[in-house]
């Protein structure tokens, strides 16, 4: 379906569905293990006697994983660590007016990574939080995903978690996954983030649980604006369209463009499309549709006009920009990531990568050669706001007296 226009709000309406993921967050703090189990059957209509899947098992579920594919994560995968690699911080630690202080960087202890099933499958999403996770330096890493009716996670899936070396694979999907990694049961390891897309009660509950983990952020249902003008290939713009409304109904897809004639053609392209609807609007200028994108804050932006260059410098919110004619699509392979941030996160935070999975440290360091101007400017402010103490404990070790 077409609809002439701007969209007014988001598909993700979080709060219609709270009240149903508290539910399933306070039933799984109560009953552990057995409302995990209890749940599965319920939601994924699949019966296990047991949450964690054990090294022979997941094993056993990657045996019949076609060869090719096999091949195929392993190139993805040594790209994506490669790169993540290239973007790790060093530590920094310098002198400015005699004192030195700085950053020093350390990991997240542990990481639960949630891999998305049910209609799709996304082993490339666990590659995608898991590889910056292991390059950052994280020890702990947990990953959670639905079982198929076999009882296995997908095959790639679990393919991926032992070329990961990950502590644990639970065969859990849901918001009751995310309360089990957020709070812990007899099998569960509670840990100190959440990462991962997922749909609506995947990221209630995330959202839900911030008061005892931190989370990556709100991924979902996936978002793109395509800016086009004359130059633009129907076509190629078309796909671009189709193919992030591809992974489900809920997506919101977007086009602006300069040229009413490239509006009709996508049009008359996507009409054929029954399933999904796309929002389709004529703008004076792609100046004007760069002010309207930093308003929608989507997570994909694509752009397909003839000079980029003049206007790449005024994008300021979105998760990631596919330009050159690029498809969207290529980064949910080869990222930088394909964790992104919707529902206008991405006025905030960017794409997931190495640095969400790092705390920086502060440090400083005594130094006899503090500028003494500085020093009494910081006891006197200390002074000011009510910290006697404080200005007696920073003074005392450059030989100022009390009452100095």
């Amino acid at each position: 379906m077409i609809i002439y226009g701007i969209p007014t709000q988001r598909n993700l309406r979080l709060e219609n569905v709270f009240e149903k993921v508290k539910e399933i967050i306070n039933y799984v703090r109560g009953r552990g293990d057995e409302a995990l189990i209890e749940l599965t059957k319920k939601f994924d209509k699949v019966s296990i006697d047991s949450v964690v899947l054990d090294i022979d098992q997941l094993k056993r579920c990657c045996r019949d994983l076609d060869q090719a594919i096999t091949k195929s994560i392993n190139k993805v995968f040594s790209f994506l660590w490669r790169f993540h690699e290239k973007t790790l911080p060093r530590n920094m630690v310098f002198e400015i007016d005699g004192v030195i202080l700085g950053y020093i960087w350390r990991s997240v202890e542990s990481v639960g990574v949630y891999v998305p099933g049910g209609r799709k499958s996304y082993p490339s999403s666990l590659m995608m939080c898991g590889i910056p996770a292991k390059v950052a330096g994280v020890e702990k890493l947990y990953v959670a995903s639905p079982p198929l009716l076999n009882g296995c996670v997908n095959p790639a899936v679990a393919y991926i978690s032992l070329e990961l070396g990950v502590e644990e694979v639970y065969r859990v999907g849901g918001a009751q996954a995310i309360a089990a990694l957020a709070y812990g049961t007899e099998t569960v390891k509670k840990v100190a983030k959440i990462v991962g897309p997922g749909n609506i009660y995947v990221q209630a509950a995330k959202f839900l649980v911030q008061d005892v983990v931190s989370i990556d952020g709100v991924e979902g249902p996936t978002e793109l604006v395509v800016v086009a003008d004359e130059s633009a290939d129907p076509h190629l713009v078309a796909l671009d369209m189709m193919s992030q409304a591809e992974h489900g109904v809920e997506a919101l897809v977007v086009l602006l463009t300069t040229s009413n004639d490239l509006a009709n053609k996508v049009s008359q392209i996507l009409g054929n499309d029954k399933d999904h609807v796309y929002y389709i609007t004529t703008v004076k200028s792609i100046d004007e549709a760069i002010e309207l994108v930093n308003k929608l804050a989507p997570e994909h932006l694509s752009l397909h006009i003839s000079s980029y260059e003049k206007y790449i410098d005024k994008v300021v919110n979105v998760g990631a920009i596919s330009i050159k004619n690029e498809a969207p699509a290529l980064i949910d392979y080869i990222g930088p990531n394909h964790v992104l941030p919707t529902n206008s996160w991405a006025k905030s935070r960017g794409a997931l990568s190495v640095y969400d999975f790092l705390k920086p440290i502060s440090i400083v360091m005594n130094s006899s050669s503090i500028d003494r101007e500085l020093l009494d400017s910081v006891i006197s402010l200390a002074r000011y706001e009510g910290f006697e103490i404080h200005s007696r404990s920073i003074g005392v070790r450059y030989g100022y007296r009390h009452g100095d």
